[in-house]
């Protein structure tokens, strides 16, 4: 259920080198500093749909399960979390526009506007089509529905 990218798993004393590669419906998880706080995005991999946490929130990866879970209620896991590593380069750059978005302009107590600002831009990797990108809160629509095109 949950991936994480290289920096993470260093965040989290855990050796990315030993997680198993994985693309699926799962949640990649990368770290941002605002100001001199670890925050992570937690990023689920079909729909780009962004949670924005603290890292002190979290002891294990596998406690932000909880909060997936309690957070989205669109979301369909079912099973124990477990643990792997991105290895998408395509959603490894969309994660990378995230940050380029929202780099030096929120402070950790603006999680809310940091989610919003995240939610509601268009990004390439929802496109199902030329030039038809899609939003976050679009492609969640979708995935509710079990309609996403761009899969």
């Amino acid at each position: 259920m949950i991936d994480l990218s290289t920096k993470a798993a260093k965040r989290f004393r855990i050796k990315w080198s030993d997680l198993k590669p994985r693309s699926c419906d799962y949640w990649k998880i990368d770290v941002e500093m605002f100001g001199r706080v670890p925050m992570l995005l937690i990023v689920h991999e079909y729909t780009l749909f962004t949670l924005v946490r603290r890292k002190s929130m979290f002891r294990s990866p596998l406690d932000i399960s909880g909060e997936i879970l309690r957070t989205c209620p669109w979301y369909r896991f079912k099973g124990e979390p477990t643990l792997g590593k991105n290895n998408n380069p395509k959603l490894t750059g969309s994660i990378n526009e995230m940050k380029r978005l929202i780099w030096g302009m929120y402070s950790p107590e603006q999680i809310n506007a940091v989610e919003m600002s995240i939610n509601q831009t268009p990004f390439s990797y929802l496109s199902h089509g030329k030039e038809s990108y899609g939003t976050p809160f679009e492609a969640v629509e979708s995935y509710a529905t079990g309609q996403m095109p761009w899969l």
